[in-house]
Formats: structure tokens, C-alpha cells, sequence
């Protein structure tokens, strides 16, 4: 069967910490070598998985995750998710969701007032899970926006979301920060050492698209939008294997989400991110000659900020052994 292993933040720029980019991971650094490599354009895992499955820009990132998340839900949708703004001398900057651990009771409180807030403008704000907030909006309020992951280290306050109706979505920005600023949550985060959880990030517009392409026949994966894709392209949605051996061999596509590495990354968690590597480098990475054995054909999807690298494996790059391995930096 034709197997694809998305690998997110595995591979890193340019000016991420050098301890990080000198780690090796032999077993796939050998692999790597063997493999046909070639570059997309999309750089980050979930523009990977919206053109894979053939969806259009801009992919409706919220409705599809929010299908992956409970029952799919009518109207049309952005993700809200909860973030720490910081404002320095001369730019803006967000602190993702996963620094913050908010709580379940945090997460229900904060969302209830901005719910409160914002419910002359018809947005409605649920917190689905405390890391994964949304947003349904009034027809023909849809903003553009920038995904998290792509606001991340820059300047955001050239990259607010921008609407063409009657909700000014700058100032909703702002709103929502004076809002969260004021709640008991905030003050009791803050008697505590904790950042704030000062503001959202309105991100993934759509609506739930009609149909979506079935890209593969099974998916493994925990991650909100990869778990909404499966469900509404039909395909079997399954829990990520331990290992690569445990991926059972059938004569349908395959995609294995292993998303091991994405916390600890936006942690900024230098030990968890190697122990995690490391951990892929043992169960998975390491058994890719075994698993071309059960499969005939294989790729690795490693997103990167310079597109996405895509590996091809078959049976036949075992005999590719004269090709010499690099760094993974490389």
C-alpha cells in the first residue's frame, strides 16, 4: 500500500537554536539520501494537507478542524484561539496557544465574556477545547486572515485580519484583548508567574466545504484538521500507531500525522522537542528499511519554513546505498 508519514516541525530554519539543528538522526538522514526529494511550495503541515486533499486557498481551516472536533456544525467559521500578545518598542508579536496551558475553567470563563462582548456583532466564541477556540460569524463577515503558524515571529499588527463588512476586525482584535485583560482569570494567571492569555488570533476562514477530495483511504493522526479531513472525505479515521511497524498493512493509501514534534516547538522546549525527535528517530525512522519490505511505495512529508520536502521511498532505494547521508540540517 502507499504509505505517507507527515512529519511537522521536524525540519528547521535557518535561525532556529543550534543545538536543535545539529541533532542527528541517522536512520533517517540515511534514508533521506536514498529517497527522490522534492520540494512543494506549501510551508507549514496544514497548507500540506488542505492542497492534498484539493482544497482551494484559503482553506477553511476552522470549519474543517472544528468537524474534526465534534460533529460539523452550519455557518461560517473562523478559529479564535487563545494567544499572549506582546507589544515592544518597535513591533507586536504573539506567544502561541502552547505556552499558555490554559485550564478548562480558564478557557470556559474567557470565552463566555468575549461571547458576551461580541454578541451585537453576531460573532459567536466557543471554546471547543481550552487550546482550540472558534468563532461562527454572520454571513459576509468572513475576514482575511494569516494562520497562526504563519503569525508566529512576525510583526502581527500588519497582519490582522481584514474584513470588508460592517465588523472592523482590527478593532475586534483589540476589543478582545481589553476584554481578556479585564477578567479574574488574567489577574489570577498573573498572582501566579503565568502569561496572560491576552488575546485571540482569528485565523482559517470558511465555511465546511461540500465535498472533499478522498485523498487517502485511512489516516492516523490526533491533530484537530487532519481528524476533520479524514471525516468528511470518508476516509477510516484511526489512532496514530506507536510505531511504524504497528501501521497495518493493507492494500489502501495510507497518512500517519505524527505531530510528536509540535508542542515542544512552540514551547520553545529545547529537551522535550530532542526527546521527541529521538523517540520518531527509534520507533519510526530507524524502521524504514523494514517497512519497504510491506510497502511498495513510501513518502515523508517534512514541512519546512522553505516548503515542504517530500521523500519517496520504494523498494528499490535499499540499493541506493552508495548515496551518502547528510545532516537533517542540510
Amino acid at each position: 500500500m502507499p504509505l505517507d508519514v507527515l512529519v511537522p516541525h521536524l525540519l528547521l530554519s535557518a535561525d532556529a537554536p543550534a543545538a536543535l539543528r545539529a541533532l542527528r538522526l541517522p536512520g533517517l538522514e540515511r534514508w533521506l539520501a536514498r529517497a527522490d526529494v522534492a520540494t512543494v511550495p506549501e510551508r507549514t503541515a496544514e497548507a500540506w494537507l488542505a492542497s492534498r486533499f484539493g482544497l482551494a486557498a484559503p482553506a477553511p481551516f476552522a470549519a474543517i478542524a472544528l468537524a474534526g472536533d465534534r460533529a460539523p456544525h452550519e455557518g461560517a467559521w473562523l478559529r479564535a484561539d487563545p494567544v499572549h500578545f506582546r507589544v515592544d518598542r518597535d513591533h507586536a508579536t504573539l506567544h502561541h496557544t502552547a505556552i499558555l496551558d490554559v485550564g478548562d475553567d480558564e478557557a470556559d470563563a474567557l470565552a463566555a465574556a468575549l461571547r458576551s462582548h461580541f454578541a451585537s456583532d453576531g460573532i459567536e466564541i466557543s471554546a471547543v477545547t481550552p487550546d482550540r477556540w472558534y468563532a461562527r460569524v454572520p454571513d459576509g463577515e468572513l475576514p482575511a486572515t494569516t494562520p497562526l503558524e504563519e503569525a508566529l515571529g512576525r510583526d502581527v499588527l500588519k497582519l490582522l485580519p481584514r474584513g470588508g463588512g460592517r465588523i472592523k476586525w482590527p478593532a475586534a482584535f483589540t476589543e478582545a484583548q481589553m476584554v481578556l485583560g479585564a477578567q479574574a482569570v488574567n489577574a489570577n494567571r498573573e498572582d501566579r508567574g503565568a502569561p496572560a492569555i491576552n488575546s485571540v488570533w482569528f485565523w482559517g476562514e470558511g465555511r465546511e466545504p461540500a465535498t472533499v477530495a478522498k485523498a487517502y483511504a485511512r489516516v492516523h493522526g490526533a491533530e484537530a484538521f487532519a481528524r476533520g479531513l479524514a471525516k468528511l472525505s470518508g476516509a477510516v479515521l484511526a489512532a496514530t500507531p506507536a510505531r511504524l511497524a504497528d501501521v497495518e498493512g493493507t492494500n489502501d493509501s495510507t497518512l500517519v500525522v505524527l505531530d510528536d514534534l509540535t508542542r515542544p516547538w512552540h514551547r520553545g522546549d529545547a529537551p522535550a522537542w530532542t526527546s521527541a525527535a529521538e523517540r520518531l528517530e527509534r520507533d519510526w525512522f530507524g524502521a524504514l528499511g523494514d517497512a519497504l519490505k510491506r510497502f511498495h511505495a513510501m513518502r515523508l512529508i517534512l514541512p519546512s519554513p522553505g516548503g515542504t520536502r517530500v521523500a519517496a521511498l520504494t523498494p528499490a532505494s535499499r540499493w541506493r546505498w552508495f548515496r551518502r547521508a547528510a545532516p537533517l540540517h542540510a
